[in-house]
């Protein structure tokens, strides 16, 4: 990455409040997350998140006992993922480094993991290689990516467009770089890269984020409320057709040879 990225991240992650503890749409789906997860990781070990912002996935791992490294190139993601951790009361490593050049022996971990990163590339190849390397033989590799796609969660963001534009509030620079995955070209990657038994499937279908309505916290509550109780029928979505269509990211993994 270069400056301009660094600088994009630490303003997008500046000032972040402890995440882990709001209920909203994305605790819903890292719950769902942990439960794909957990059973494809060893049962303890120690795992490294790559760009790992807020580091809420991490943070469920290490209250689950997993001994846990959170690495990113921004100073402000890592101080948000430490306000997650400490809120959790949970324990961890905190790494400013970069997904291209990992400050990290080869076989270290027993798990690497990243979210909602590989995306944020035109070519991610030479951060999965890294994290394959740092990834011990028969270590599990996932990530979730958030391809540049329509998904009913993202539906509604052209609101927040619209009232930024009435009211004259630029918006930010972008460094994003969302690039259009396919499922194909996922397990492509992941095989590439070395790993084996590659796993890829839609997922992530949640009712939309609504600007509006999350301006009220009782209102944005009601909304988590509705969709965890009823998280097993959104969980029976992924997967499938809809999911593809529908859905806010792929689930993927794989394992060392």
């Amino acid at each position: 990455m270069d400056e301009g990225d660094r600088r994009f991240w630490d303003g997008y992650w500046a000032d972040e409040p402890p995440t882990l503890m709001a209920r909203t749409m994305t605790a819903v789906l890292d719950r769902i997350k942990l439960e794909y997860l957990r059973p494809i990781l060893p049962p303890a070990g120690r795992t490294l998140e790559v760009g790992s912002g807020s580091a809420r996935l991490s943070c469920l791992l290490a209250v689950a006992g997993y001994r846990t490294v959170c690495l990113d190139i921004s100073m402000k993601g890592l101080m948000a993922a430490r306000a997650n951790y400490s809120a959790t009361k949970a324990s961890g490593w905190f790494v400013a480094g970069d997904g291209f050049g990992l400050p990290f022996r080869d076989g270290t971990f027993e798990a690497v993991l990243s979210t909602g990163l590989l995306e944020h590339f035109e070519d991610p190849s030479q951060v999965v290689l890294e994290m394959v390397r740092v990834l011990r033989p028969r270590g599990v590799f996932y990530s979730d990516i958030v391809p540049r796609k329509f998904s009913l969660f993202r539906s509604l963001e052209w609101v927040g467009r619209v009232k930024r534009a009435l009211i004259g509030r630029a918006e930010p620079e972008e460094k994003f770089h969302e690039r259009s995955f396919t499922a194909r070209e996922i397990r492509d990657l992941l095989e590439r890269c070395g790993l084996v038994g590659a796993r890829v499937f839609p997922a992530g279908v949640v009712p939309p984020y609504v600007p509006l309505l999350h301006r009220s916290r009782r209102l944005r509550e009601a909304q988590f409320c509705l969709v965890e109780r009823t998280r097993t029928f959104w969980k029976r979505l992924d997967g499938t057709r809809l999911a593809e269509w529908l859905g806010f990211y792929y689930f993927a993994c794989g394992t060392k040879p």
